[in-house]
């Protein structure tokens, strides 16, 4: 559940973001898919996990938008 919600998120970045960050997001679809497969034994730990990914992928969109608002300085 959380790693197809990323996956459709960073399939929605611009191609040069993925490119520079694909390991950064490759780690974190990781670590979703850990979140997902075993998220129903220990919810406390897990919802801390997912609250530690969602801070990573925060800062992931954060640089995605910026990439967009310096290329549409560029281009005007």
């Amino acid at each position: 559940m959380l790693k197809q919600e990323l996956e459709e998120l960073f399939g929605s970045m611009s191609k040069v973001v993925r490119e520079k960050l694909k390991p950064v997001m490759d780690n974190l679809l990781e670590r979703a898919q850990e979140h997902d497969e075993h998220s129903h034994k220990d919810r406390e730990y897990y919802d801390e996990e997912r609250e530690l990914i969602m801070k990573e992928v925060h800062k992931v969109k954060y640089l995605n938008d910026q990439w967009y608002i310096m290329n549409g300085k560029k281009n005007n």
